[in-house]
């Protein structure tokens, strides 16, 4: 192990002087960090007198001298931990090309696009030891990424995006805003703290909505399971959903039972187009007005020590959003909220195999797709010595209301194979098919090829 005494007594120097101005009225803060300022000193100084001069002793003198260090940078590390708390550092990218293919849809010629892209973060989790919030966390996610899913693209023609009712690529969400840029974003920092034990847990700062509703355990992780929509979550949810500050409360009364319930702000994302535009406005503005909150209810059963998870769950997107007419156009006047219900359930029926399904309904005067149903399975290890490897099939419907001139359902499969090759590094290859592309069976089928890479630390 190398030592990290001048390190820590440069960083100790730094936390020092930031204490002496921003914090001087907080002496004993200040006097706790002159003196262990002065015990990692002390400590520097022995290691300097422990060193022997002679050749001889050259190798007995090492060794005692490194394990010496040893015991010295834990004692150092203990205290820095014992006074300032934790701070655990985890990363990961995730490399992807993706290839769409299409005929004709909307009456006309279809891109058949293809494209690369990465999505890449670095999340930071401190732990500190400090009075009030000592058994809490503070949580920051920065990403960085670059490229869109293959059925964004379309050169001039359309893109398959245009017409489908869930996009094929999740993993591009968070890139979709930025373009080509690659630079640096903070999409999540907040605080969250336990109460009764840790059965309640109180998280405020700027998070998704989605942390708190619609999770599933074969089907909610685009970065190392399904990629379509449908499979992550449920796509008029995921509409309104977006990084932005919020609270949110989860209570676990019983192994059983658990309860959340979410409160955000909302840039009203859904305005944008429409003849109610101008009501658009900052996530970080007025942030009390018209937010969006939502609920859900988690029962998890275990049968035969297999365990399943069962949630109903409900959400509200209060500000105005325009109706839609049989062509799905703005009506200029007629206006309504946006609301929601659904239900997300797993259940492992083997140590190898798992089910998942999902069902939603939405507000149909503002949204096309009235209902929606995905399910499917999760297997792994099905390979004899690939124990880690995983297949997930999954086959999705979303309905559009029976007002709207095309009515039809819209069908995704999906199915990806995950081959473990460490327990940091993995590839997926995926497929997807899409029957009636934007709910109109006069619309080509829509296909999607991708291999994913993902690493880890």
């Amino acid at each position: 192990m190398k030592r990290q005494v001048p390190i820590v007594l440069l960083a100790l120097g730094i936390l020092l002087g930031l204490a002496r101005g921003g914090l001087a009225a907080d002496a004993d803060l200040v006097r706790e960090l002159e003196a262990l300022k002065e015990k990692v000193r002390r400590l520097e100084e022995q290691i300097e007198k422990s060193k022997t001069p002679h050749a001889k002793d050259h190798h007995a003198g090492h060794s005692h001298a490194h394990g010496h260090d040893d015991e010295i940078d834990e004692k150092i590390a203990e205290a820095l931990e014992e006074r300032f708390g934790t701070l655990e550092i985890h990363g990961g990218a995730i490399l992807y090309y993706q290839d769409g293919r299409a005929d004709e849809l909307a009456g006309e010629r279809a891109a058949s696009p293809s494209g690369a892209g990465f999505a890449a973060d670095l999340e930071l989790t401190w732990k500190p030891s400090l009075p009030v919030v000592e058994e809490g966390e503070l949580f920051v996610r920065i990403h960085a990424g670059s490229g869109s899913g293959a059925d964004r693209r379309g050169g001039g023609k359309v893109k398959p995006a245009d017409v489908l009712l869930a996009n094929l690529n999740t993993i591009a969400d968070d890139n979709a805003d930025e373009g080509d840029d690659t630079g640096l974003r903070l999409l999540e920092a907040h605080y969250t703290h336990p109460f009764v034990g840790g059965g309640l847990r109180v998280t405020i700062g700027k998070a998704e909505p989605l942390g708190f509703l619609d999770d599933n355990a074969f089907a909610n992780d685009e970065g190392r399971q399904f990629l379509g929509k449908p499979f992550v979550n449920n796509s008029v949810l995921d509409s309104e959903n977006e990084y932005t500050p919020l609270i949110g409360i989860q209570f676990k009364p019983v192994e059983l039972l658990s309860f959340s319930l979410v409160g955000a702000s909302t840039s009203r994302p859904l305005v944008e187009g429409s003849p109610l535009a101008d009501s658009a406005k900052s996530k970080y503005d007025n942030v009390f007005s018209t937010p969006f909150v939502g609920g859900q209810l988690t029962v998890s059963p275990k049968f035969g020590g297999l365990e399943g998870n069962y949630r109903l769950y409900g959400w509200y997107a209060g500000y105005d959003h325009a109706k839609l007419d049989a062509d799905r156009n703005f009506i200029a006047g007629q206006k309504d909220e946006g609301w929601g219900l659904g239900i997300s359930a797993d259940q492992k029926l083997t140590a190898a195999l798992g089910l998942f399904a999902r069902l939603g309904w939405n507000n149909e005067e503002v949204y096309v797709v009235k209902r929606e149903a995905s399910g499917g399975l999760n297997v792994k290890g099905l390979i004899p010595g690939r124990t880690e490897d995983e297949i997930g099939i999954g086959l999705a419907a979303l309905v559009p209301d029976r007002r709207f001139r095309s009515d039809d359902p819209e069908y995704h499969l999906e199915a990806y194979y995950r081959i473990a090759v460490t327990e940091n590094l993995a590839f997926t290859p995926d497929v997807q098919y899409v029957r009636n592309p934007g709910g109109d069976a006069d619309n080509d089928p829509v296909f999607a090829t991708t291999l994913r890479a993902e690493f880890g630390f």
